[in-house]
């Protein structure tokens, strides 16, 4: 009974295996080898966005499967030969480009880089020549950097007005109205997504950030107060014009006083009472031009005017501090939208593989080989799975989300990631190359010391308000007068004048409020200095662990994909031994797990490299042009 029950598994194995092959093939094209047929649980599955940075796995020998599955005891051996074909590294380590050289690639290399579709890849001695790939799968590619023109390819110069020329589309434009206020659900329904690049991820950033509008702002209202301050260089004039026409109350009344003095002599008499005339009124007209000056004896005016440039610095360094964070959060955001794409993907394929696992249970446990245990235990991984990706998903929506709210799009749009996962690029400057640039070109210490400048300007105008002022003015008057009265020895026409003034005020004695002022300046300048100690030193921290990192992950690159070539491998072998009856269905479900993980470091490696790539970039800034300055 047991050889009849081992006979029964052989067979059963024998079909499910060529059922999967003949399965596989009728997907293929005929002239395509069995050997470049991919499995279900190879990451080919991932999808056209996730690229592989290693070379393709060894052939896989037909025979080897049939062989296991007559003779079972040659798995243990094939089990090894595996991995140790898929441990063969895709280069040698002396050709690997480390992150850390700093030495331009010669140009051999640079022209087999250019002349190979695989972007580096060679045959090596120890390396057999891959299968042609078919068209709908990615060709993989060598975990060593891409090699290009530049060291650092990834900044593109600066275009005017601060915009790419990546031309997103144009249903991705914000509304125009900053205080539209939804109030139907209809004005947040998602009704088109849209597929960019980072380089147009960043251009919408740099169009629609509300952060850098409102640092655009800020230097136009610095530049409004130095106008204002470089406004005291010149004298004042003012032009004053006063038209009145006036009459007298008081002449009103003395004139009823003397009327009333006539009637009452009159009436004694019987002659008509004297009139006592009439309250005439006055019409002038007076212009007066008065021009006055500040004598800046001391320079108090002149550190105001140097204290508002300062200011305006300052706004402008902000402008590139904001412009090169959202750089990075743009960067960093694409990426984890990547990061969330392949973890989607790699869940899909490892719920097809817990769907494979159980089907070949079932069929087992229908031949009468298998068991109900092995049937439940593929039932429960299928759901954990399924479990998995469900949660993937979730973080998928909420990485673009988190992009679109970024970019600062239109409400109605969602944002998908049009870049393949892969190294973006490869970094060419030294550990202390990188940490003299940053010294250079980081807005943050020069923002620093142009504070400390601030703080001595002012404390210089203060000093100076302290000493003697001088003033100096003069008024020019024109003076028109038209009485009505018309006596010939009452004032009227016209007449001219001036006056010429100089003034000097000196505040002797103010209760030392401008001690305590020059006091609180000091005070500045001292936290300046230390900011910038402190600042320096967290320049360096993060640029070196930037470096480190960038280091760290460009060596699990080529870790991971070695970790997933062995455990494609051992899935193969140990599906290989469950359909034939030697194996057990715990293996197999471990062996998924693991490809899983490996699928999941490898991805987990090129993202981790593009972040800290895209960090470094962030710790030095304003590459290429490192224009900010020569020295902070």
């Amino acid at each position: 009974m047991r050889v009849f029950r081992q006979i029964i598994g052989v067979g059963v194995g024998a079909a499910i295996t060529l059922g999967n092959a003949a399965q596989s093939a009728s997907a293929q094209p005929p002239a395509q080898s069995q050997d470049s047929l991919a499995p279900s649980n190879q990451l080919v599955e991932l999808g056209p966005n996730v690229r592989s940075t290693s070379n393709t796995a060894a052939e896989s020998a037909s025979q080897a499967e049939q062989s296991i599955a007559l003779n079972p005891q040659t798995s243990e051996s094939q089990q090894q030969g595996g991995a140790k074909i898929a441990s063969t590294p895709a280069t040698k380590p002396e050709q690997a480009s480390k992150p850390q050289q700093a030495a331009p690639a010669s140009p051999s290399t640079l022209s087999q880089a250019d002349s190979t579709p695989l972007k580096g890849l060679e045959p090596t001695e120890t390396q057999q020549p891959s299968p042609i790939p078919p068209s709908n799968v990615p060709v993989p590619s060598s975990p060593v950097p891409i090699l290009r023109g530049t060291p650092n390819e990834s900044f593109p110069p600066l275009p005017p007005r601060g915009l790419l020329n990546t031309k997103p589309p144009a249903s991705l434009e914000p509304n125009p109205n900053p205080l539209q206020f939804p109030t139907n659900p209809e004005d947040v329904r998602i009704e088109q997504t849209e597929s960019i690049t980072l380089q147009q991820a960043i251009d919408l950033a740099r169009r629609n950030s509300q952060v850098l509008q409102i640092a655009g702002q800020q230097v136009e209202q610095s530049r409004a107060a130095l106008r204002e301050q470089q406004a005291a260089l010149y004298p004042d004039l003012n032009f004053q014009m006063d038209a009145s026409r006036s009459v007298s109350a008081g002449g009103e009344l003395g004139i009823r006083a003397r009327q009333r003095l006539f009637n009452s002599r009159a009436n004694g008499t019987g002659q008509p009472a004297d009139q006592a005339g009439t309250n005439f009124g006055n019409n002038s007209l007076n212009s007066t031009l008065q021009l006055n000056y500040d004598i800046d004896l001391f320079g108090r005016r002149r550190a105001n005017i140097r204290a508002a440039e300062e200011q305006l610095r300052l706004r402008e360094l902000d402008v590139e501090r904001q412009a090169e964070q959202l750089r990075f959060d743009t960067a960093e955001a694409y990426y984890t939208l990547q990061n969330a794409d392949g973890q989607v993907a790699i869940r899909q394929a490892s719920v097809r593989n817990a769907e494979q696992s159980l089907r070949d249970a079932e069929a087992l446990e229908r031949a009468g080989v298998g068991t109900r245990f092995a049937v439940l235990q593929a039932q429960a991984n299928l759901a954990n799975e399924q479990q998995q990706l469900s949660v993937a998903r979730r973080d998928q929506r909420v990485a673009q989300r988190r992009l679109a709210e970024i970019l600062n799009i239109s409400q109605s749009a969602n944002l998908t990631a049009a870049d393949p996962v892969e190294q973006a690029g490869s970094w060419r400057l030294s550990l202390e190359e990188s940490i003299v640039q940053a010294f250079r070109n980081r807005p943050e210490l020069e923002q620093q010391l142009v504070q400390r400048d601030i703080s001595k300007q002012q404390r210089r105008s203060i000093q100076a308000g302290r000493l003697p002022q001088l003033s100096v003015g003069g008024s020019y008057n024109v003076l028109g007068q038209d009485p009505d009265d018309p006596a010939p020895f009452i004032p009227r026409g016209w007449a001219d004048g001036y006056s010429i003034r100089a003034s000097l005020t000196w505040s002797i004695f103010d209760g030392g409020a401008a001690n305590a002022r020059v006091k609180q300046r000091d005070a500045d300048i001292t936290i300046a200095e230390s900011r910038f100690d402190q600042l320096r030193n967290q320049v360096r921290r993060e640029v070196e662990q930037a470096y480190f990192g960038l280091e760290s992950n460009f060596e699990n690159i080529e870790t991971s994909e070695a970790g997933v070539l062995q455990s494609r491998e051992a899935l193969r072998l140990a599906r290989l031994r469950f359909q034939a009856g030697v194996g057990t269905q715990t293996d197999v479900i471990q062996a998924e797990t693991d490809l899983t993980r490996a699928e999941r470091n490898r991805l987990s490696a090129i993202i981790n490299y593009n972040l800290g790539l895209s960090s470094l970039q962030r710790a030095v800034s304003n590459l290429p042009t490192n224009n900010l300055s020569d020295a902070p």
